[in-house]
């Protein structure tokens, strides 16, 4: 089975964990990470939520967002050693949808945030253009990105491939429209998400070239696809059509059933909201012949806080640390997450050899 990219160094931060192998290993032994915040919602309550209790809690927003993936990012690159001297890449950035909106007379905080970011990648002696390319198309973002970052790869444009992403609930205004849309989690409104952040970046290579700059592979990605949903946040289509999150399974998984290779492992950005559990168990069910009994089912965002743009390469950094580590579940992952726009991207990564 020919891969698309292999994964040489991950990093993340999450409210559970301050890097990826804490991460992995809080996840694994069901970690959960809610608490009050100071925010409070439009009756003046404090919100539950999962945030990180070690940043500044004056910090929000945009700012607040690149401190988080400059954490994520520097871990990845930190990993690379010497390896990451002078090497040519190319950055993924995924953000969430709210981040591309620009106001009048000013820029979208996107472009603040990447800027910061390749500023820092190049702190760590990496090549001094470092061309980036930013996705606000939320959490199935990656799944759009990753298909020109391995084409570079291929084509060998590029040495190595940053793919990343980061999330935060924590401002007012973000609370504030996550309120007026009944979407914050409360005794009284379980069919919601707990706001949530975190930020998590991946390396990719081709295997040759990490062969040659004796760099360690942690999982290969054989398998991605997208697709659209009519249901979304916003409206009230039939969550248990599921016909582009079926689309977008059969797709990704592929690869694995053309060699008569069966997945085991899902990683999902599904929080409380019903809908989303619908859509995902009407595709599983049309898609069973493609999972082996038995599989396991994680759902990282309700116990962590919503994903956002982060979820997949969170996904992609747990199952790296999993696959190294010796307790993944099973040797064949699969990434599944949704973005309000209706958006759904599957991504499939294996375990080393």
């Amino acid at each position: 089975m020919r891969p698309l990219a292999a994964m040489v160094a991950a990093g993340a931060v999450t409210p559970v964990g301050l890097r990826s192998i804490d991460t992995a290993f809080s996840h694994r032994a069901a970690a959960a990470a809610m608490r009050e915040s100071p925010l409070v919602d439009a009756q003046g309550e404090p919100v539950t939520m999962c945030f990180l209790p070690t940043l500044d809690p004056r910090v929000t927003g945009a700012a607040r967002a690149v401190l988080l993936a400059e954490r994520a990012l520097g871990e990845a690159l930190e990993k690379l050693g010497p390896a990451a001297r002078g090497l040519r890449m190319q950055m993924g950035l995924c953000l969430d949808e709210h981040l591309g909106q620009r106001p009048p007379g000013g820029e979208a905080p996107a472009q603040r945030v990447a800027a910061e970011l390749v500023a820092r990648a190049q702190a760590y002696g990496c090549a001094p253009e470092i061309a980036v390319k930013v996705s606000t198309r939320g959490p199935a973002a990656p799944g759009y990105l990753l298909p020109e970052l391995c084409d570079a790869l291929a084509r060998g444009a590029i040495d190595a491939a940053l793919l990343g992403g980061v999330h935060t609930d924590y401002d007012p205004a973000r609370i504030a429209a996550l309120d007026a849309a009944g979407r914050l989690f409360r005794p009284e409104n379980l069919d919601a998400l707990v706001p949530g952040e975190c930020a998590a970046f991946v390396v990719l290579m081709r295997p040759d070239v990490a062969r040659r700059a004796l760099l360690r592979e942690l999982g290969q990605i054989v398998g991605v696809s997208t697709a659209h949903e009519r249901a979304r946040p916003d409206n009230d289509e039939s969550a248990f059509q599921a016909t582009g999150l079926t689309a977008a399974l059969r797709a990704a998984l592929a690869p694995l059933a053309e060699r008569g290779l069966r997945a085991g492992w899902m990683l999902t950005d599904i929080t409380f909201e019903t809908f989303r559990h619908f859509e995902l168990q009407a595709a599983s069910v049309r898609t069973q012949q493609l999972f082996c009994d038995p599989q396991q089912l994680e759902c990282p965002a309700q116990r962590i806080g919503a994903l956002g743009a982060a979820a997949m390469p969170l996904h992609l950094a747990i199952a790296s640390e999993a696959f190294a580590r010796g307790f993944a579940p099973h040797p064949c992952a699969v990434s599944l997450a949704g973005s309000d726009g209706g958006e759904r991207a599957a991504m499939v990564v294996v375990a080393p050899g």
